[in-house]
């Protein structure tokens, strides 16, 4: 049973905010489940100020009392004044029992459960009943009420403590603390402590009650489960996605002044390191409850929060489906493959390690992964603008999710999971100057200059909503469908423009990363709504690159000029000519791959193979090219890797496997152990690692294997 629930929000200047509705809509009704949005800001209790929009969506399931909520704000306020305390939900229990019978509960580790009654029956003078009626007391049993035991003048249960609030608070990702106390103006009692709690709260009489679980409670710390007014007869459980316990969230930028690109590979500009418009997701699973739950049901409880089972088909069925684009089941039929296969798992199961022993938790950082390896420090570079956190540079998504999808693994599911819940959320912008855009690699997640549609694309996303049909995923991916309409007011190059001439377009956006996010983005809207006006956008921009001198390798560095009403294409000088490296290893290729497919468009096809086979060739190959349609095929200029097998998948030409398997490189991850004095804690590293090294290369290795498996060496 439960009450009525609210948002709240509290700063560190005391103010005062609560969740205020603005619309509830039914988004889904049918004989399994029912989805109902309700969309809101959080209003002052005094004042008008309006802010931190939120969405949350309840999910209700046919035959079963539990029910889903997945919680998402935007943080639109300024990070230089307004310092969150507190943030979460609280909701309402009703209480019937007397106190002796009322209980709260909170789980730690594992099957771990705490477990108290809020008025304990032990003390000085027994009850009468002794030891098995305490015992059935603290199992959540009914036990009688005090008018039972305090007959002739005794006074058993009258006069011994009850504990009005309770909180369980996870200061960090190692270790959380329980305590209680009686009324507000006692000291709240030190009770217990433990590691890592699994985030379930319960509080109730033995008519019923409400259980919370948290998922990802530990890993998004600092987080707090709370119960009040256990003595009144309505209480309240807080459920604190930032902790009021912990210091106010903090976040602004992590330097008063740039670093540049020259110096620490960080690319800062003024007003660009803000962290206005990002957002965060929460999930967690509401327990309705006709009695104190068995403490075998609470501990049942906490593992269904923490991973709610999914219905998902073998590896074997998505394979045959074709979805995704190119990628292969596992194969260990010769030695060659296993070895390669073995540097995938091992991949996986490195940052898998990673995450656990540099401690990759926290609410604004969980699920993503670092950047690059300081090998002289046995660190990664956390503090090194440029090279901390890793935000999508490379795909890393998109390797994550191609390793689940062939090999079904649970655990690397709930390690893409929760990479697409920070990628798409934090990562990105969702309001404000920069919304749809997403920022490149820093110390702060938001803290570079580079904002852009390669880190908000869709493509890294559809994984997720595919597998799961999540509502959440699927808004952020309408989000960005007019995206590139944000290149007519940032410059996705930012530098200086290398016309002789200013720019006559609204516009403009490299071939790749910026167009093929664009068309992935679209892509994505044309295969979910069946809209054509998408399709029709991706052919005017292919049908663009058809008509230029040198197809996808005009440029300079494939950079155009770009009107997004059209969703047309044009040089930006005279003749030019040019590839860029990072045109296809942010999800172009894999959105290429499997776009082709859709469109079957001749025209693009031949200029898209001729990128492939002609990638490092000199202008003068390619304009001969334009007569002959011959020109390196014998793979010299073809790009090592995924590009050089697409055209042996094409054209059997034993040339391209050659050059793409010369590109597949997995970097060698034997591990070194560092003990102190020279870390903090023991360690097994891989020094100099770069995690855009591994990204590619397994993602090279997937599909080269899956292209050219025929032909190894």
């Amino acid at each position: 049973m439960a009450g009525a629930a609210q948002l709240a929000c509290h700063l560190d200047d005391r103010s005062e905010f609560t969740g205020s509705i603005r619309s509830a809509t039914v988004e889904q009704s049918g004989p399994v489940r029912a989805v109902v949005k309700v969309e809101g800001v959080h209003k002052a209790d005094a004042g008008t100020r309006e802010w931190l929009p939120f969405t949350v969506r309840l999910y209700f399931y046919a035959g079963s009392a539990e029910i889903r909520l997945v919680h998402s704000f935007v943080f639109d306020g300024d990070e230089q004044k307004d310092f969150i305390r507190a943030l979460g939900l609280v909701f309402a229990v009703p209480l019937r029992e007397q106190v002796h019978n009322r209980h709260v509960r909170f789980s730690g580790e594992g099957d771990g459960l705490w477990a108290e009654p809020v008025q304990p029956a032990t003390g000085r003078r027994p009850l009468p009943g002794g030891q098995a009626l305490y015992a059935n007391q603290l199992a959540g049993k009914r036990i009688p009420n005090k008018e039972t035991f305090n007959q002739g003048g005794q006074k058993l249960l009258t006069d011994w403590a009850v504990w009005d609030s309770y909180k369980l608070v996870q200061f960090t990702a190692d270790g959380f603390t329980i305590q209680k106390r009686t009324n507000p103006q006692s000291c709240w009692l030190d009770s217990a402590a433990g590691r890592r709690s699994s985030g379930l709260v319960f509080a109730g009489d033995v008519s019923g009650g409400l259980a919370i679980g948290v998922k990802n409670f530990w890993q998004s710390f600092p987080s707090s489960l709370e119960v009040h007014g256990m003595t009144t007869d309505r209480a309240q459980i807080h459920v604190c996605l930032w902790s009021p316990d912990a210091p106010a969230m903090d976040l602004r930028h992590y330097d008063t002044k740039a670093h540049d690109l020259d110096s620490s590979y960080e690319d800062v500009q003024p007003g660009f390191s803000t962290a206005h418009g990002v957002a965060r997701t929460s999930e967690m699973t509401l327990f309705a409850c006709a009695a104190v739950p068995t403490r075998e049901e609470s501990a049942h409880q906490a593992h269904l929060a923490q991973e709610p089972p999914l219905l998902t088909a073998p590896p074997q069925h998505f394979y045959a489906a074709k979805v995704f684009g190119i990628w292969g089941l596992p194969d260990r039929s010769v030695p060659a493959k296993a070895a390669i296969e073995d540097k995938l798992d091992a991949a996986v199961a490195h940052y898998q390690r990673e995450v656990e022993q540099r401690h990759w938790y926290g609410f604004w950082n969980f699920g993503d992964v670092m950047h690059q390896h300081d090998g002289a420090r046995h660190m990664w570079r956390y503090d090194i603008g440029g090279f901390a956190w890793d935000n999508t540079e490379l795909g890393t998504d998109v390797w994550l999710w191609y390793s689940f999808l062939r090999t079904g693994r649970a655990d690397i599911f709930r390690m893409a999971e929760a990479m697409t819940r920070h990628t798409s959320e934090v990562d990105r912008y969702h309001l404000g100057r920069f919304a749809g855009l997403g920022s490149r690699h820093n110390v702060r997640h938001w803290g570079d200059g580079a904002k852009e549609a390669r880190i908000s694309q869709a493509a890294y996303r559809r994984f997720y909503y595919y597998l799961t049909t999540d509502e959440r995923t699927g808004d952020l991916m309408r989000e960005v469908v007019d995206v590139d309409f944000k290149v007519t007011e940032i410059d996705p190059m930012r530098e200086a423009s290398p016309l002789t001439k200013p720019n006559p377009y609204p516009g403009r956006a490299r071939g790749g990363p910026d167009w093929l996010a664009f068309a992935g983005n679209w892509m994505t809207e044309w295969e979910r709504t069946g809209d054509t006006k998408y399709r029709d956008k991706i052919i005017a921009g292919v049908e663009s690159i058809m008509k230029m001198p040198y197809g996808f390798l005009s440029g300079p560095n494939q950079l155009y000029g770009y009107d997004p009403a059209t969703g047309k294409l044009y040089p930006m000088v005279e003749d030019g000519f040019g590839t860029y490296n990072l045109a296809t290893i942010m999800g172009g290729g894999e959105v290429v791959f499997e776009l082709n497919d859709l469109l079957d468009h001749a025209g693009w096809n031949k200029v898209w193979n001729q990128y492939c086979r002609l990638h490092t060739a000199p202008k003068s190959v390619v304009a001969a090219d334009s007569t002959t349609g011959t020109e390196g095929e014998d793979g010299r200029y073809a790009r090592p890797g995924r590009l050089s097998a697409y055209l042996y998948r094409q054209t059997k030409n034993p040339a391209f496997a050659a050059k793409a398997w010369s590109g597949v490189r997995i970097p060698n991850l034997t591990t070194r152990s560092v003990k102190g004095p020279d870390v903090l804690s023991p360690i097994d590293e891989v020094p100099a690692l770069s995690t855009n090294s591994v990204s590619q290369g397994c993602l090279e290795a997937i599909e080269v294997l899956e292209m050219c498996g025929d032909r190894m060496g």
